[in-house]
C-alpha cells in the first residue's frame, strides 16, 4: 500500500460511515421504543394518605370503658379507602371480650370500633395509637387520640 498516494488523495471515501450510523439509528430507536412501552404500563404506587379520627370521645370510666371510636381513611388520591384495617394500640385498649381492638373500613373509608377497654392511665391522661394497614398500599399509616380518667 502506497502511503504517498492517501496523502494527496483528496476525495476521502466514507463507504461504511453511512449504513453503521444506520444500523445504530435504529437500534437506539428500537430500544427506546421498548423501554417507552414497558414504563407506560407502570402504575404510580398505591397509598394510605389520610387517617382521621371522626370520633372519639376519649373518656375513660372507672372500669375503662370507653366510647365507640370511628376512623376515616383515604387513599393517594383523597377518595375513602374501602377493607383497610385499622387497629387500635395503646393503654392495653381492647374489646370488652378481651379480643383485639380491630376493624375494617366500609365503602366509605369508615371504621367505627365500639366495646372498647382501656387499662385507666397513670396520671388521668394517656394516648391510643390507630394504625391502618392495607395489602398493597406501602407503609402503613398512623394517628393518636387522647384518652383521660374521669374516675
Amino acid at each position: 500500500m502506497n502511503l504517498n498516494k492517501l496523502k494527496t488523495d483528496r476525495k476521502g471515501s466514507v463507504e461504511g460511515l453511512p449504513l453503521q450510523f444506520m444500523i445504530m439509528m435504529i437500534v437506539a430507536v428500537a430500544a427506546v421504543g421498548i423501554l417507552s412501552g414497558w414504563m407506560a404500563g407502570i402504575e404510580a404506587p398505591h397509598s394510605i394518605s389520610d387517617v382521621e379520627v371522626i370520633s372519639a370521645e376519649g373518656l375513660a370510666d372507672v372500669d375503662g370503658n370507653i366510647d365507640p371510636v370511628s376512623v376515616r381513611v383515604r387513599d393517594q388520591d383523597g377518595n375513602p379507602l374501602k377493607d383497610a384495617t385499622v387497629y387500635l394500640s395503646g393503654l392495653g385498649i381492647r374489646n370488652a371480650d378481651g379480643g383485639k381492638a380491630l376493624a375494617y373500613t366500609n365503602d366509605d373509608g369508615i371504621a367505627t370500633l365500639d366495646n372498647l377497654v382501656v387499662t385507666p392511665p397513670r396520671g388521668s391522661f394517656g394516648t391510643v395509637t390507630v394504625n391502618v394497614m392495607k395489602t398493597g398500599y406501602g407503609e402503613h399509616c398512623s394517628t393518636e387520640f387522647a384518652v383521660i380518667s374521669y374516675n
